[in-house]
């Protein structure tokens, strides 16, 4: 008999605790691993369930950030709109701690270059991130 996956793990778990949410700690109490290696079976489990031939029984959706993530399954249209406002914390926090920090950083380095760096700024901050935030909070299909 084979051993069970990660994913597979995890959602022999989930299955006792569908209800209910989680954090990566949570997971390594119940699984009896390390927290680092309770993130791996979150990641396995979300790759698995990404896949176009998936068999996961659950669509694992977050809430928050790295360590204090909160997971829950769903798979109704308020949990669709739980993973679109992840997707613009995820990409927010992006703009915000990399690109930037780097682009004022570079215009700092090379004057020449500030005032493509403060256009490109207000066309990701002041556009990009707003067409974002507002596709993911109110687009509908009716």
């Amino acid at each position: 008999m084979r051993e069970a996956t990660k994913w597979e793990r995890l959602e022999e778990w989930i299955f006792d605790h569908d209800t209910e949410t989680f954090t990566s700690r949570d997971v390594a109490d119940a699984l009896g691993v390390s927290s680092p290696e309770a993130s791996q079976f979150i990641q396995a489990y979300l790759e698995a369930q990404r896949q176009d031939d998936s068999t996961t029984l659950y669509v694992l959706k977050r809430e928050g950030r790295t360590t204090r993530a909160v997971w829950s399954v769903g798979q109704r249209v308020a949990d669709a709109r739980v993973i679109g406002g992840t997707l613009f914390e995820d990409v927010a926090c992006k703009v915000h701690r990399a690109f930037e920090p780097d682009l004022r950083r570079l215009a700092e380095r090379n004057p020449r270059a500030a005032r493509y760096t403060e256009r490109k700024l207000e066309a990701v901050v002041d556009g990009a991130l707003k067409v974002l935030a507002a596709s993911v909070d109110r687009y509908d299909d009716d």
